[in-house]
């Protein structure tokens, strides 16, 4: 017997004894298939997303940001205390504290009325030179800039208001 004579020959294949099927796959049915399974793998990464993003959310609002603490309440009470009361500071002086909105108001009308005075000193600007040179350079004097030259010609910065007019 030769080798050929022990093989079947099926021309039907539907008889075939293992029963393979041997249509076709059907690429359209496939396609839509794995686009629903896209779909619904990012509308879940989305929603479980979402559900995290608003427990976490709602975690730190009642366990950080709600509750208030007694030391926060004594504090916030001891401000507004000094805020908006009057106090000494030191009785034997006669230094008193004054309320906000009372100092406030004085500190306007002294604006208005061209009284504010700061305690500062005039310095001139220090040069690229000197600042390259570690600073090391003679401590300016109040009053009007040196004239070194161009560049440190009216360079001079001031905190000073002008004593009132008498």
């Amino acid at each position: 017997m030769e080798h050929g004579d022990h093989r079947e020959i099926f021309d039907d294949h539907s008889d075939h004894p293992h029963g393979f099927d041997t249509t076709e796959p059907k690429g359209g049915f496939i396609a839509i298939f794995a686009v629903l399974t896209v779909i619904t793998l990012l509308a879940t990464i989305f929603g479980i997303q979402y559900y995290f993003d608003q427990a976490f959310e709602e975690q730190t609002q009642t366990e950080v940001l709600a509750p208030e603490s007694e030391q926060l309440k004594n504090l916030r009470a001891m401000e507004d205390t000094q805020l908006y009361s009057y106090q000494y500071v030191d009785r034997n002086q006669g230094t008193v504290r004054l309320t906000i909105d009372r100092a406030m108001d004085l500190l306007a009308k002294e604006a208005a009325e061209n009284r504010l005075t700061y305690a500062s000193k005039t310095y001139p600007v220090k040069t690229p030179e000197q600042l390259a040179g570690g600073g090391a350079a003679a401590p300016a004097q109040p009053g009007p800039p040196q004239t070194q030259g161009a560049a440190t010609q009216g360079a001079t910065t001031t905190n000073a208001t002008p004593p009132p007019a008498k």
